[in-house]
């Protein structure tokens, strides 16, 4: 039992370094792909929002989760799908490694590739004199964010035919599950079918959560257990579906 603890912990972590390997070649252009359109949307949306500080705080949040999405929907989907078209994941089964072990090396590389933006995020926000707090409860409702992400990009590469349309289908969720939420907007500032899909999105109960954290607020554990509901749902589906003896 112990020996396989042990091998299942080095197949983790052989799985987290194949993955950095590609990160390290050129991680400027991936820390730049991430920030540039969330920190576009940021300041776009600073410039023409009332100048009211939970109203900044809102767009900040907005921010944060969209650029969480957008690195997971990107980088994983693009590591995940080659993986399975180029045969890199026959190669890791036959090392031999299990599935479990598998996806916890790549949630392991999806949390460490979305640190940095995250933290250039919020130091950007504050060289730009956005007025906010920071508590210990921001971290695990980012990481739920991260895994619900994770788990929708698992179900989306299991059902692509191909690397062209599981990359478009995953940039086409990461993006349409923020732009189309009540992310960067309130829900009684969001118009009608933006509401109705707020009522079951977990970017919204995300959001409401990160404002909270973000205004110094307590209290967030009811979005924190909704996102995180979502989170376990979508990883469990997305582990079931993973095609982990594809021909």
């Amino acid at each position: 039992m112990d020996l396989d603890s042990g091998k299942f912990v080095r197949d983790v972590i052989t799985v987290l370094e194949m993955k950095l390997l590609f990160l390290v070649r050129g991680w400027y252009w991936y820390l730049i792909r991430a920030i540039v359109m969330p920190l576009g949307i940021f300041f776009w949306l600073r410039a023409v929002a009332p100048d009211d500080p939970s109203v900044v705080r809102r767009v900040l949040s907005g921010a944060l989760i969209f650029s969480v999405s957008l690195m997971t929907a990107n980088m994983l989907s693009q590591q995940l799908l080659l993986d399975r078209f180029l045969g890199r994941l026959k190669l890791v089964i036959t090392m031999p490694v299990s599935k479990a072990a598998y996806a916890l090396g790549i949630l392991a590389f999806a949390t460490i590739q979305a640190v940095p933006v995250v933290i250039l995020l919020l130091m950007v926000a504050r060289m730009a004199s956005v007025e906010f707090s920071l508590h210990w409860e921001f971290v695990p409702l980012i990481l739920a964010v991260l895994l619900t992400m994770a788990g929708i990009t698992l179900i989306i590469v299991s059902y692509s035919p191909s690397i062209e349309i599981g990359g478009i289908a995953s940039n086409l969720f990461g993006v349409g599950l923020i732009v189309m939420s009540p992310v960067f907007f309130s829900m009684d500032r969001a118009p009608l079918i933006f509401q109705w899909l707020g009522l079951v999105s977990p970017m919204r109960f995300a959001s409401d959560g990160i404002m909270k954290v973000l205004s110094g607020q307590n209290g967030i554990w009811l979005e924190f257990l909704i996102v995180l509901g979502f989170a376990i749902s979508t990883l469990i589906l997305g582990l079931w579906k993973l095609r982990w003896r594809d021909n």
